[in-house]
């Protein structure tokens, strides 16, 4: 419906209500998102690790293509899962390899404290039972696209962070997109190599 109460003002046109339900499945997991700063005492088994490491970066395509977009194709974020005692895999800090869908662990042991201590103590990062780390490796962008590629690599991590929560609430799972935090210090937890950027940490657990 086009309506124009005054003839000074721009032309407005009503949109039809959304729907939360009954159109998708999509628009309802997006009425539901929220963030979520309490869990579960929970662990999270392997196979729901797994689905949220493949929402954030898998591959979904026989091209190599992932599940986010990235420009040029070129994909410069890293994830790491930060496992505590409890869940489907021994507690330790993991990366992610997305060509693989496989891990690597690079650090044994129950990192959240450290990682906590890191994000300015903010204690959903101690008490989820795992968090993911995401990270770009900037280089991968700004040889193609110079300084603006340091924007598309953001962007990309948002784009992974939205895909996280967004199967959390098909899951009954929560995360708290998290950029605050000291970035040297969560390199040093992570142990980042020089051109490794930290942006964001999402810890997930049962609501």
């Amino acid at each position: 419906m086009v309506t124009n109460d005054f003839t000074d003002l721009p032309m407005k046109i009503k949109l039809p209500e959304p729907e939360a339900s009954g159109l998708s499945r999509i628009e309802e997991l997006l009425a539901n998102r929220r963030s979520v700063r309490k869990y579960a005492e929970k662990g999270l088994p392997e196979e729901v690790i797994s689905r949220f490491l493949w929402a954030a970066q898998g591959i979904s395509s026989g091209e190599g293509l992932r599940t986010c977009p990235s420009a040029g194709a070129l994909y410069p974020l890293e994830i790491h899962a930060v496992v505590g005692e409890g869940n489907g895999l021994e507690p330790g800090i993991y990366r992610y390899v997305a060509e693989e869908h496989a891990l690597t662990q690079e650090i044994p042991g129950d990192m959240r404290e450290k990682l906590a201590g890191a994000a300015l103590s903010q204690p959903m990062v101690s008490k989820a039972p795992v968090s993911l780390a995401i990270s770009a490796v900037y280089p991968r962008m700004t040889g193609k696209y110079g300084k603006r590629g340091i924007r598309y690599a953001n962007m990309e991590a948002g784009h992974a962070a939205q895909n996280i929560y967004l199967l959390g609430v098909e899951l009954g799972i929560g995360t708290c997109a998290i950029g605050a935090f000291e970035d040297d210090d969560v390199k040093k937890v992570l142990k980042l190599p020089a051109n490794e950027e930290p942006l964001y940490i999402l810890p997930l657990g049962y609501i």
